[in-house]
């Protein structure tokens, strides 16, 4: 379970300087964006947050990704931010659902959140005003490289935030200047980021990480020229940076070259510099982050899911088509149109049949599945009268129930109950969640109930099965994942394929289960 709130996200003094940054409830700005932009490149993450914690609810400063809701601030029930918060120092959570701290934040049991890493901003002055975070809805793993870019991309942020509070310091900036210049000394010296400053396209300063990553002494690079670490097909673009920067308005900018390693090996960097002035002269002075290994995996991922889907196109021709054909000779010989059958040639047909449709079920899963994790999974939002599509639900399944010898049992209001949504979508994970309870629900009555919840509405499907384990309830909805003791065949899609569904109609799948009494899965739809 989430920490308390911490009496200092209430404390006065924070929520003066958060007040002081001007930032609470203003409009998107591309200083901010652009760091949410790369914590969602770098770390391959769904969506990433700058988040501001105030009084009793949390602001999406900036927010990035194709997994992010179009949602500018939430209550702090809905908040992992603020946990981190509560532990001061950068937080990873490999899966919500199997971590105490974060299992029962709303984020998580509404909207899904299954992997977050976040780290604190925290003012010169002490205050942690909110984070620079990191989301998926599937569970994952953050790396060390992970967290020194979000370590890194936040200092970043807290430097822009302070930069909106200047205005303030000068009243109680003189008694700290001794003590902040020591603090900043050893800050440059161990940063993870290079720093350097650039004057006449020479480096003037450069603390040791900018020399570690070109593999050189920082003796060899101090007075050097820049371009002698810049890759000869990016100087060109280099140039162009620098005139920009020490010629043009006066703003940071962000921009990716790629430089030479002491090796001969090709880096890539990220930057972020701004305009100077030192000692009387125009400078450049900014970070440098070596994303090299992340461009690198970039590189092999985007190559894998392209072998994925050329995979799963040749499955859908070259193993969907045959597979159809058969099914349909099947029918051919089930309705006698060669001669009759003898029992026991019925028999072995019908049993070629249902391993033919398994097959194909399997096939369209996997199709489903590539195009929602590609984002090509379209969706038309039209009026869906959810109680009529329940119904037309529980009688697709009904020939599937007798087999079981058990009754569907539908609850719903007299009066139609319309939501904005994609009919066909909707169907398909009713279609999903019914049949996996009436084949896993021991041919006792399985439960359908239509429900109006605020603007939107729920579909409630629950069996009086065996249950599922809690170790297992986050399993269920990872791809391929079949439970040891679960009855029959099945692909181990249905439930992970009806979860991202789900998630494209703007609203989540729950489960909640009792060991011997069963489950009940709950499809919440936004209004």
């Amino acid at each position: 379970m989430l920490s308390s709130p911490l009496t200092r996200i209430t404390d006065p003094e924070r929520l003066a300087a958060l007040a002081e940054t001007g930032l609470l409830d203003s409009a998107p700005e591309e200083a901010f964006d652009r760091l949410t932009r790369i914590v969602v490149r770098a770390l391959g993450a769904g969506a990433s947050t700058l988040t501001l914690l105030d009084r009793g609810r949390q602001f999406f400063k900036s927010s990035a990704g194709p997994a992010m809701p179009p949602i500018r601030e939430t209550p702090l029930d809905y908040s992992l931010c603020q946990q981190t918060a509560a532990e001061g120092a950068a937080l990873t959570v490999a899966d919500t659902l199997q971590d105490e701290r974060t299992r029962e934040c709303l984020a998580v049991t509404r909207l899904g959140v299954r992997a977050y890493a976040g780290v604190p901003l925290v003012t010169a002055d002490g205050y942690t005003l909110g984070t620079l975070c990191a989301l998926d809805w599937s569970p994952r793993a953050w790396s060390h490289e992970h967290m020194e870019t979000l370590v890194d991309l936040a200092a970043v942020a807290v430097a822009e935030i302070e930069r909106r509070r200047k205005g303030a310091l000068p009243e109680r900036a003189v008694p700290e200047l001794r003590a902040t210049d020591g603090l900043v000394r050893v800050m440059l010296q161990q940063s993870l980021a290079g720093i350097f400053v650039v004057q006449d396209q020479r480096f003037r300063y450069l603390n040791p990480r900018l020399a570690e990553i070109f593999g050189r002494e920082a003796e060899w690079m101090q007075d050097r020229r820049v371009w002698d670490v810049i890759h000869p097909a990016d100087r060109e673009d280099a140039e162009g940076y620098a005139r920009g920067q020490v010629y043009g308005p006066p703003r940071a900018t962000h921009y990716t070259l790629r430089g030479v390693h002491a090796g001969g090996s090709t880096l890539s960097l990220e930057i972020f510099a701004a305009r100077a002035e030192v000692e009387g002269k125009p400078a450049a002075v900014g970070l440098v982050l070596d994303v090299s290994e992340r461009v690198r995996a970039e590189r092999e991922r985007e190559e894998a899911v392209a072998a994925r889907d050329r995979f799963y196109a040749m499955a859908s021709h070259e193993l969907r088509t045959p597979v159809s054909a058969m099914m349909l000779y099947n029918e051919l010989l089930l309705g006698d149109a060669y001669g009759p059958l003898r029992p026991e040639q019925h028999d072995a047909v019908e049993r070629a049949q249902r391993c033919a449709a398994e097959l194909l079920e399997l096939i369209n899963d996997l199709l489903d599945l590539s195009k929602l994790e590609a984002g090509k999974m379209e969706s038309r939002i039209e009026e869906v009268e959810l109680v009529a599509l329940a119904e037309r639900a529980v009688a697709a399944v009904e020939v599937l129930a007798a087999e079981q010898e058990c009754r569907v049992v539908i609850e719903a209001p007299e009066r139609p109950l319309v939501v904005a949504g994609d009919g066909k979508r909707t169907r398909q994970v009713l279609l999903n969640l019914l049949s996996n309870a009436v084949k896993y629900g021991d041919g006792k009555p399985v439960h359908v109930r239509v429900l109006r919840e605020g603007a939107g509405a729920v579909v409630e499907v629950s069996d009086s099965g065996p249950g599922i384990p809690e170790g297992d309830r986050s399993r269920i909805f990872d791809d391929f994942v079949r439970l040891d003791d679960a009855p029959g065949q099945g692909t181990g899609l249905g439930l992970p394929i009806a979860r991202r569904l789900a998630q494209l109609l703007g609203g989540s799948l729950e489960v909640s289960s009792v060991v011997g009494e069963g489950s009940t899965f709950r499809l919440v739809l936004p209004g």
